[in-house]
């Protein structure tokens, strides 16, 4: 019979710990404030897509989160980057934005909120605030005011269409201004 008491012991001893993590847990938080209220059919978070068009890949979009509206056909995205790719596969350049909306049947992306395009080659960016990026031209198109960086020339103009690569900026009525404005070499934004 002496083993019996420190068997008793045993169980006793592995049921203490299994009863106190038993006590009510607080309440966790679900979704943040940001993903409240929202009526998405799906709320994805850290969000990478491949973009192909003709089976090639064209660019690799990233979004912190992404609201999925199924009926709409369309992604909201928050904290997107967009990289453009040739036909090559080599890298022409980086679209960022705070937030952005992806169509699911044409491939489009519009872009919101301190919108930043960057050449993969030869220092150019271009800084806006809204502008659309449409997959079946591989062209980007802005209708708010825009400035175009480039080493020695600063462009501005209220509306433009380019390429990904910001080799082709075209603008009615754009100004510019070149050299000795350092804000053209060192890539500053406007200010």
């Amino acid at each position: 019979m002496r083993g019996q008491p420190s068997v008793v012991l045993a169980l006793l001893l592995l049921t203490v710990p299994a009863l106190t993590g038993c006590r009510e847990e607080k309440e966790r938080e679900l979704a943040s404030e940001t993903l409240l209220g929202r009526e998405a059919d799906q709320v994805l978070v850290g969000v990478e897509m491949n973009l192909t068009r003709d089976g090639v890949r064209r660019g690799v979009l990233v979004a912190d989160t992404a609201f999925s509206f199924q009926e709409e056909g369309r992604l909201e995205l928050r904290d997107l980057v967009l990289t453009f790719f040739g036909e090559t596969g080599t890298e022409q350049g980086v679209l960022t934005g705070r937030e952005g909306a992806y169509d699911f049947e044409t491939g489009d992306v519009e872009v919101r909120g301190s919108v930043e395009v960057t050449a993969a080659v030869g220092a150019k960016r271009l800084v806006t605030e809204r502008l659309r990026y449409l997959a079946s031209p591989d062209s980007l198109y802005g209708d708010t005011a825009f400035v175009l960086y480039r080493p020695g020339l600063e462009m501005r103009g209220d509306s433009f269409v380019s390429d990904a690569q910001l080799e082709n900026v075209q603008s009615l009525n754009p100004s510019f201004v070149s050299e000795g404005d350092a804000s053209a070499v060192r890539g500053d934004a406007p200010r």
